[in-house]
């Protein structure tokens, strides 16, 4: 039991213990596993950034590394991933918003996946995260116009709240999905596009309206 700082600082020790070579992380363990699971080297490679934000000892090698894995992310996935283009594009998109929270913003790429997907057949999740990397990219202010028109015509909504909903089929766990995440994401793109937007004061009563007992369902909602 140390202080709150040495067991945070323990806890990245850990984490970099568990680093690939190629700048991955396992599930379990550094060595190769059976499966390869990309959203989780990308989902490391955020929390790392938060944490470097709110000022804990991030190692800068432990994020570097993680780079060239981020940029061409799509190089690691397998059958399971090929069998969903949903799940590609989700965790295509929050590499760009990763990317982009480490200070390198990849418009290009992020309007090539929006143009592969489709604004109609991307999942809402990807959305908020594509929308987040072009929001303050002078030259896709048509796409962002286009994502925000199309969102809000898409919304599940009650006179106060509103909520999306996306189905990932047998492929949800491949992404650890949460439609209260897919909010939570869509809410900072909102706020990071249009701040004034009704949609937000909406989506915060919607996410609200789901806690149990002061708390989400799982740690990826919370």
């Amino acid at each position: 039991g140390g202080s709150p700082a040495s067991v945070d600082d323990e806890i990245i020790e850990i984490l970099q213990s568990r680093q690939r070579n190629d700048g991955s992380f396992g599930l379990w363990r550094r060595d190769r596993e059976r499966y390869e699971y990309p959203f989780l080297t990308v989902h490391v490679a955020h929390a790392l950034s938060l944490a470097k934000a709110k000022g804990y000892k991030v190692p800068n090698e432990m994020l570097e590394k993680t780079k060239p894995y981020l940029k061409d992310v799509e190089k690691h996935f397998d059958d399971w991933h090929r069998r969903s283009p949903e799940v590609r594009w989700t965790i295509s998109a929050y590499a760009l918003y990763v990317r982009d929270l480490m200070g390198d913003k990849d418009p290009g790429k992020a309007k090539k996946l929006l143009a592969e997907a489709t604004i109609e057949k991307m999942p809402f999740e990807a959305l908020g995260w594509v929308l987040s990397v072009l929001a303050n990219d002078p030259g896709s202010t048509a796409e962002v116009e286009a994502i925000v028109r199309f969102l809000m015509n898409r919304t599940t909504e009650t006179a106060s709240t509103a909520n999306f909903v996306t189905n990932y089929g047998d492929g949800a766990w491949l992404i650890m999905h949460s439609n209260r995440r897919a909010d939570g994401v869509l809410l900072e793109a909102m706020i990071k596009t249009q701040p004034s937007n009704d949609l937000i004061p909406k989506l915060v009563r919607g996410l609200l309206a789901h806690r149990k007992k002061g708390h989400w369902g799982t740690t990826q909602e919370n």
